[in-house]
């Protein structure tokens, strides 16, 4: 089933941006819109765009990495865990955040060190009971 990746800091939602359908395709924060953009599936841990099937990726294994889509190769990067406190952990370890805590409409995520801080929490909300 589809779901959306809601920031809890602002209610803006994981979107592909610009509708872009290829690997490196960035990850940023956006208004939710309905778009398959937006819409994401959860398959052997891995996090999948619904627009395009890739899946989401951590580009560098240093603090900082943007989060893209990337064609799936079962790489730590590409696994993702839903952690009890809101946070969504990398199998790098690292946890998907918004980068510098800038929580605005197109701000990039990437992967961090956990910290705790708001930007680094997600609710996952059914695509079909969300607005």
């Amino acid at each position: 089933m589809p779901f959306v990746i809601k920031c809890v800091a602002n209610g803006m939602v994981l979107d592909v941006k610009n509708n872009e359908r290829i690997n490196g395709a960035q990850v940023v924060l956006w208004p939710y819109n309905g778009g398959n953009n937006q819409l994401w599936e959860y398959k052997n841990n891995m996090i999948y765009s619904k627009l395009s099937g890739l899946v989401l990726d951590i580009a560098s294994s240093s603090h900082g990495g943007p989060v893209i889509t990337f064609s799936s190769n079962g790489g730590s990067n590409q696994k993702w865990f839903f952690d009890d406190d809101f946070t969504i952990r990398s199998g790098t370890g690292m946890v998907l955040d918004v980068e510098g805590a800038n929580i605005y409409q197109g701000a990039r995520l990437i992967g961090f060190r956990k910290h705790g801080g708001q930007n680094q929490k997600f609710r996952i909300e059914p695509y079909n009971r969300m607005w």
